[in-house]
């Protein structure tokens, strides 16, 4: 069984919220390493070994549906990954669920998502 620290992959163009994912997975269980666009996590994927990815779904490069969409060709429909967007549309949602990808809504409920990352996380590894 894996056990923390996880490496956690967070993609996020918005320098606030590249803070509030560090400020809310800091402790012992995490270690991020973040990117501003989609072609660097995409590259930074292919060269590290990561437990989870956060995906901002809409940031410059490839988007994070396009990201997600190449971690499943790779990696198969298990390993976790969250798209953060204010998206919640039924097209979007039924893409989502076409990649099996966890959906984080925005504004992210910062408080609750190391746990929810814990749970994904250790159901994964367990």
């Amino acid at each position: 069984m894996s056990r923390p620290p996880w490496r956690i992959l967070v993609a996020d163009d918005d320098p606030t919220a590249a803070l509030l994912f560090r400020a809310a997975l800091s402790g012992d269980d995490f270690v991020l390493d973040m990117v501003d666009n989609g072609d660097d996590a995409l590259a930074l994927f292919r060269q590290m070994a990561f437990d989870a990815v956060l995906l901002d779904v809409e940031m410059p490069g490839l988007d994070g549906l396009e990201v997600c969409a190449a971690i499943r060709q790779a990696h198969g429909p298990v390993f976790p990954v969250f798209l953060v967007t204010g998206r919640g549309d039924e097209a979007f949602l039924a893409r989502a669920r076409a990649l099996s990808a966890g959906y984080v809504a925005k504004p992210v409920d910062w408080a609750s998502l190391p746990a929810m990352l814990r749970v994904a996380l250790g159901s994964q590894h367990g």
